[in-house]
């Protein structure tokens, strides 16, 4: 099972040398997206940013994302499999209600604890997570005629 575990543009070095350091079957690999991290992985690949992010989604079959928005619906639109991390390290903790909203509605796992990453890991390869349908929203023309009106 390919794995890539990415944290967007915001350090999270905790969950990052806590799976380099876990110990896992032969089966699993990971690659890490540390952004400027200070912990570089000496157990798995790892970059610290790359414009073709998307070229690594697509090519593994679990992701364990911190609960960046953009991050978790490009994910959902190409129906990955995903793993939320909550980053509770950053000043404040918005990350935490988006990973619930995912989680409570069946479109990922969610994981607060690390030592739960590993259940996690096994768990996601044998549940249907729901399908994430996207709706656009444009609101241009009412905006513009709210602007108009004068209101």
């Amino acid at each position: 099972m390919k794995i890539l575990v990415t944290v967007g543009t915001t350090r999270f070095d905790s969950l990052i040398k806590y799976l380099d350091e876990l110990v896992l079957p032969s089966d699993m690999a990971f690659t890490f997206q540390i952004a400027d991290g200070a912990y570089k992985p000496v157990n798995h690949t790892f970059f610290s940013f790359s414009k073709k992010i998307d070229q690594y989604y697509k090519s593994s079959d679990v992701i364990i994302c911190h609960a960046g928005a953009g991050t978790i619906y490009k994910l959902l639109e190409l129906r990955k499999r995903i793993i939320i991390v909550p980053n509770t390290e950053r000043t404040d903790n918005h990350q935490l209600d988006i990973a619930a909203f995912m989680g409570n509605n069946g479109y990922a796992l969610t994981v607060i604890d690390f030592d739960e990453l590993f259940n996690a890991l096994q768990q996601i390869k044998g549940i249907d997570l729901l399908p994430f349908e996207k709706h656009d929203f444009d609101k241009t023309e009412e905006i513009l005629r709210f602007s108009l009106s004068g209101n």
